[in-house]
């Protein structure tokens, strides 16, 4: 009789945004922030394995389009994002994205056509929700990361920054000489930020059904409500 045995398969991978703490941020030699620990929770309460892999978010969403991961995060969706990639039913969470401006000239914008001609920082490869992403006239300065567009705006290089509210007040706790110089005059919007899944990857349409059955586990058993709870930010 011929010996036989059974070889493990390998964890699919899923994309990991690098540097958006205190959601997803690659720190001290590993993925760390709120989103990681529920994805982790996730799969974990369906026994599946995943490898989380970091990259910067526009990347990250490449890949995944592509087929190369099975999935990539944080995303807030938008028609494009539902055509090109697959969403489950459970958010990870939720949060504000906001228009910050320099406190010393921080006047509410209460119309987004106020805009029109304004230069507004915003990261490579980010939604900040359809109504903003639609405006024709304002001039978009691309940044690589939330902190160069406070930078940009700290100099007088820009007139705005959207960024997130909770992303925005770690960048504030990390670099204590920029608090009190920013204030928030709009709402961009309120999105829902998901995992994306690829619709070219094999495995990803499967792994999108137990990452679904594990947050609804996680969500009954009380484990989502103790990730939030720990992180301190709002679903």
């Amino acid at each position: 009789m011929v010996g036989s045995h059974t070889t493990k398969a390998e964890p699919l991978q899923v994309g990991a945004e690098d540097d958006w703490y205190p959601y997803t941020a690659w720190r001290d030699g590993r993925i760390q922030g709120m989103s990681a620990d529920i994805v982790r929770a996730a799969f974990a309460a369906v026994g599946e394995d995943v490898e989380l892999v970091p990259y910067p978010y526009a990347r990250c969403m490449q890949l995944t389009q592509s087929g190369r991961l099975a999935g990539c995060f944080n995303t807030a969706p938008n028609p494009q994002i539902e055509r090109d990639y697959l969403l489950p039913r459970h958010p990870l969470f939720r949060d504000d994205i906001l228009l910050w401006a320099p406190t010393y000239r921080a006047t509410p914008v209460s119309d987004l056509g106020q805009l029109a001609g304004r230069r507004v920082a915003v990261t490579v490869g980010y939604e900040y929700g359809e109504t903003f992403d639609s405006l024709a006239d304002v001039v978009r300065v691309a940044v690589r990361k939330d902190i160069n567009g406070f930078l940009m705006l700290q100099h007088d290089r820009v007139d705005y920054v959207a960024a997130y509210r909770s992303t925005t007040e770690a960048l504030m706790s990390d670099n204590p000489e920029l608090r009190g110089l920013f204030t928030a005059v709009a709402t961009l919007h309120q999105p829902e930020l998901y995992l994306s899944f690829s619709r070219q990857h094999p495995g990803a349409r499967a792994l999108l059904q137990r990452f679904d059955e594990g947050m609804a586990i996680i969500q009954g058993n009380g484990r989502y409500r103790a990730i939030l709870s720990q992180w301190g930010v709002g679903d």
